[in-house]
């Protein structure tokens, strides 16, 4: 027995050593990098807002309405399912059609060799999971496609709208069971072969109320970081849904063809944004995050949002944040198919052990997990993809690497947030110029961000900005457009 131990101490201790050289190189690397970001963004960037954006009637179809609000789209949809399914596929064809067949779905998955075997099995697999009345929806609008003109898209293509940001997650032809990956779609996140984790930046929520602003109300500030280059935003759509089911009015910052989004509010103050989350849990036997998203809009209360989370069934990895303009507070919950721990302000599950921190009146997330079983479940899915690669089975051994998750762009941001909130204790309040500020700057900054806004729930307003294209600008480098929702609601 002794001799055993003696060796598998040996053992524990070449592993570490192993490790302990990786980090070295590691963070040898990241500082370079560092300092030539801090050379390339010296300068603290000022986004605009633009307060009274021009409004136009664009189009119309039954009870629904195509508006354009400055220089972005706002759809908005009234009636039963398959008549908001109807209304939005008459309206928005050309872009539903872009989006198939030039844009986004051709650009990311068919051209990255994708096959349409694997990616039509595994979409079916989460479809299973989508209540009925959204695949109503669905065939409305593929009604409404036809009304206009458009023939060529199929019913299990159009569903890909609502699948494909899962099956982005993962490489080609390589489902969650495979261990092969967890990458959103983003170049520098696809080349796991690195050893350098400090880059690629992904999404960021933060939310913040009580005693650092003015009023005490909640501000929730969102960056959507996905990949610029496949036109995405060519074909952004903020739909507002009026459905005739006694479900209030909600909005969903969205994409022409899918059936929810990932950002969104409702008229009850209520909004949401989520991120991803790696784990070594994923399944393609949830439910779509899009709709999981939509679903929560759905709800009346921030505990009944919660609880569409908790009830499942939930599929790949997503830290959601949620914030109650009602109640003035919020909650994060990071959640895959085995594991859902909910964060509220103040959290004592958030603390030092894991080298994270809180603090009162305010949530943030990031792109990782704050619990012990999470980070190893992170580290046990994307681990092994380094090289050298990590193998992390227990708490024990990931604390060993602690200083090296740290290192991570994920962590930075988190922790640069926090510390941007204490810097401005007793300075005044955090207004929403600042909150777009912060989304802009530091690394939470991102040169992929698809979309950014900040939501005031209580007012129902929503600051937004979608990214540009040819050339590609990142949103938080172009003017916000101030929505006041309730026009819509």
């Amino acid at each position: 027995m002794e001799k055993r131990e003696r060796v598998l101490n040996n053992v524990q201790i070449l592993w570490f050593l192993n490790l302990l050289l990786l980090v070295i190189l590691s963070s040898t690397g990241s500082i370079i990098a560092e300092e030539t970001k801090n050379d390339l963004s010296s300068e603290w960037f000022v986004p605009k807002i633009i307060e009274n954006p021009e409004i136009k009637e664009l189009d119309k179809e039954g009870a629904g309405t195509l508006y354009q609000v400055g220089d972005l789209r706002l759809c908005v949809l009234k009636g039963s399912y398959y008549d908001m399914g109807f209304q939005h596929g008459r309206m928005l064809a050309k872009n539903i059609h872009h989006v198939f067949k030039a844009g986004y779905v051709k650009k990311a998955v068919w051209d990255r060799n994708y096959t349409p075997e694997y990616v039509y099995a595994q979409s079916a697999r989460m479809v299973k999971n989508i209540p009925e009345r959204f695949i109503e929806e669905a065939r409305g609008i593929l009604e409404g496609l036809k009304k206009a003109g458009i023939t060529d898209i199929l019913f299990e293509e159009l569903l890909l709208g609502t699948t494909v940001a899962e099956i982005m997650h993962f490489p080609p032809n390589s489902p969650p069971e495979s261990g092969k990956g967890f990458s959103p779609d983003s170049p520098e996140v696809h080349a796991i072969d690195k050893t350098d984790l400090t880059s690629a930046p992904q999404c960021t929520n933060f939310a913040f109320w009580g005693k650092w602003t003015e009023d005490g109300r909640i501000i929730h500030a969102r960056n959507l970081d996905w990949s610029c280059s496949r036109d995405a935003q060519d074909d952004a759509v903020i739909f507002v849904y009026h459905p005739n089911d006694g479900i209030k009015p909600y909005m969903l910052m969205g994409w022409a063809g899918g059936l929810g989004s990932l950002t969104g509010m409702n008229t009850h103050q209520i909004s949401v944004g989520q991120a991803t989350l790696p784990n070594s849990n994923s399944s393609f036997d949830g439910r779509p995050c899009f709709i999981t998203v939509r679903m929560m809009l759905e709800q009346e209360t921030l505990e009944k949002a919660v609880d569409i989370v908790l009830q499942g069934p939930e599929g790949t990895g997503w830290n959601y944040t949620i914030a109650d303009g009602k109640t003035n507070t919020a909650r994060a919950i990071e959640s895959d198919p085995i594991i859902k721990n909910v964060y509220g302000p103040n959290d004592p599950k958030e603390n030092d052990e894991t080298k994270h921190y809180t603090l009162p009146d305010m949530i943030r997330r990031t792109n990782h997990p704050v619990s012990k079983e999470g980070l190893v479940a992170m580290a046990k899915r994307v681990g092994p993809l380094i090289k050298p690669p990590l193998h992390v089975e227990t708490w024990e051994q990931f604390k060993l690497v602690l200083f090296f998750f740290t290192n991570h762009n994920t962590y930075q941001r988190y922790d640069w947030l926090g510390k941007q909130f204490q810097a401005q204790e007793g300075k005044g309040p955090i207004t929403v110029q600042m909150a777009l500020e912060w989304l802009a700057n530091g690394p939470v900054h991102n040169p992929e961000t698809l979309h950014s806004c900040v939501f005031d729930p209580k007012n129902l307003i929503v600051y937004v900005s979608i990214a540009g294209n040819n050339p590609v600008v990142t949103a938080s480098r172009l003017p916000y457009t101030k929505i006041d929702i309730k026009q819509w609601f």
